[in-house]
């Protein structure tokens, strides 16, 4: 079903649709620039580089830290459209790598924050929005994924491993309806 919808309308108009459907099932009020971004960053990811995770995104932060003007808030930019695109749409193959989602999470918050440092007030604004509600983001992307872009019998899982990650009422719903209650794992088994 997502394939034919991909084929007949243009990415964004496809991504525009999935995004304002995952926000109001995680319940993501966080407005129309939002939502814009969100459209934008996934329709730039449609023809995804191969090399996106080639070097730690900590080191293109840090690269960045030691920029000026222009040049640090694009770099900024980058590692939280990073962070936040990979953490979103493929937490669960991040839970087996050495990398867990919990970093991107922390790094790609910390970029936008750095990033709405490095800019403009009309810009700023928008920036510190997407770090204060990174999680909720994330959950908005591993909807999509989830939903509509990776569906599969791994779902429940999947679910689960966002859950971890962003505590979010309406996973842990999804869980319940599953037959599965949410709660901190033992810590004997982290």
């Amino acid at each position: 079903m997502a394939e034919q919808a991909i084929l007949e309308t243009r990415p964004t108009e496809f991504f525009r649709d999935l995004v304002r459907s995952a926000m109001r099932t995680q319940r993501v009020d966080d407005g129309e620039e939002t939502e814009f971004y969100l459209v934008n960053l996934l329709a730039k990811h449609v023809r995804a580089e191969p090399e996106i995770l080639d070097r730690p995104l900590a080191l293109s932060f840090l690269e960045a830290q030691g920029e000026g003007g222009a040049l640090r808030f694009e770099r900024f930019r980058r590692v939280g459209d990073t962070a936040l695109f990979v953490s979103g749409l493929f937490t669960d193959s991040l839970e087996g790598s050495l990398v867990q989602p919990s970093y991107y999470v922390e790094l790609g918050r910390l970029a936008y924050q750095r990033t709405a440092e490095s800019t403009r007030p009309p810009l700023r604004e928008l920036f510190r929005r997407l770090a204060g509600h990174f999680t909720s983001l994330v959950s908005v992307l591993g909807e999509i994924s989830s939903s509509d872009l990776f569906a599969s019998d791994r779902d429940t899982l999947r679910l689960y491993r966002r859950w971890l990650l962003t505590r979010g009422a309406v996973d842990a719903a999804r869980l319940v309806r599953r037959g599965i209650i949410a709660g901190e794992p033992s810590p004997s088994r982290q």
